[in-house]
């Protein structure tokens, strides 16, 4: 089988010839991705081309075409040690929000220092931006699909859910405080957006999406220990398993991210009736191993298992039994795609970190064989 054959008997429940095998972001056939133009990481990245199943991350985009109604202004732009701070002001035809971000010129990341809203009635502000859909843009798409040829793998869209974005507003302090006391007011501020999701996302699903997997990130923000499991319905339930619905009549594969903890938010996660979902973080950082959700939900495909620090920072010997151990759990009956919990994002790339990555490639094929 070549890749995309492999993923997608794997996504429609049968046994491929062998486990697939993702690096997640690191995808070999985006050329636009810095990973493959920063030197340090060009060794690796023609492994990954070789031997990986590409799910080639990308976007397609639907503008607002109410966006002239707000405007960004610099207020100021300084260096703090090795992080470079630009604090901005949005003008909302509400109010003023600001919002401050770092980035350093090794992580590839930008942190926020201060967030857009910080207590409701900038919530409000943000929510009463004027929003129009323009027409959906298919051109990165449609690149994607060129560039994987029909055999390196599959496209993989994304969108953040209505909790996702509302979460984003806030410092994680304010965030969990208001969910737990401002339930109420953070449904209908959830509510409105998701009738804008839904416009997005039909206008999404009509171009040529089909055999896409579909990311939806936002529900570990309503997974211990943030908030308490049975707010999960309330956040993210209610909204994201329409989406999954939309996505499965359009021909899609809607995979759900969440790190963390969700082993107590497993049916729930039954009710949204994903494909997939990522990453399955084991005990301790998770609640769950692949073993268990595997016969708590043997109908859904299981990405993940492998977390990014081990590869930044234990020995081949131990990347080794980790992805056998990942693959036993795993691999019986199919429906298992090894996968890490995340990327590395430094520029240069540590040589250990390439080496475990070489490690757990190497194992994975070989293990990984049906």
């Amino acid at each position: 089988m070549n890749s995309t054959e492999r993923l997608l008997a794997c996504l429609h429940g049968e046994v491929p010839d062998r486990v697939p095998i993702s690096t997640y972001e690191l995808a070999g056939y985006n050329p636009d991705n810095f990973e493959n133009k920063d030197p340090s990481y060009a060794e690796l990245m023609a492994f990954i081309r070789e031997h990986a199943d590409c799910i080639y991350m990308t976007g397609v985009g639907v503008p607002n075409t109410r966006s002239d109604a707000c405007s960004w202004e610099t207020l100021e732009q300084y260096d703090d040690g090795d992080q470079h701070v630009t604090r901005r002001v949005l003008h909302a035809p509400g109010g003023d929000l600001t919002l401050t971000t770092s980035r350093s010129d090794d992580v590839m990341t930008t942190w926020t220092r201060e967030h857009l809203c910080k207590n409701l009635d900038d919530l409000q502000v943000y929510l009463d931006i004027p929003w129009e859909p323009g027409e959906a843009d298919f051109s990165q798409l449609n690149v994607a699909w060129q560039r994987l040829e029909g055999r390196h793998g599959l496209p993989m869209l994304d969108m953040g859910d209505p909790l996702c974005e509302v979460a984003a507003m806030f410092s994680m302090e304010d965030f969990v405080v208001l969910a737990m006391t401002e339930t109420d007011a953070f449904v209908a501020a959830m509510d409105r957006l998701h009738e804008k999701y839904v416009e997005v996302l039909r206008r999404t699903l009509a171009g040529p999406v089909k055999n896409c997997l579909f990311r939806i990130y936002g529900p570990e923000y309503a997974t211990p220990p943030f908030l308490p499991p049975e707010l999960f319905a309330k956040f993210v339930t209610r909204y994201d398993r329409v989406y999954c619905r939309m996505m499965r009549e359009a021909g899609v594969f809607p995979r759900i991210h969440s790190h963390g903890k969700i082993g107590r938010v497993v049916e729930e996660i039954r009710k949204i009736d994903p494909v997939a979902i990522d990453p399955v973080e084991p005990p301790p950082d998770g609640d769950i191993t692949i073993a268990q959700l595997k016969r708590q939900l043997p109908e859904l495909v299981l990405c993940g298992g492998l977390e990014l620090k081990h590869i930044e920072a234990a020995d081949a010997t131990f990347i080794d039994a980790l992805v056998r151990d990942l693959i036993a759990q795993g691999k019986p009956g199919g429906r298992y795609i090894i996968l890490p919990t995340a990327a590395p994002i430094n520029i240069p790339l540590r040589q250990k970190t390439a080496a475990n990555y070489r490690q757990f490639i190497e194992t994975a094929l070989e293990a990984g064989r049906y």
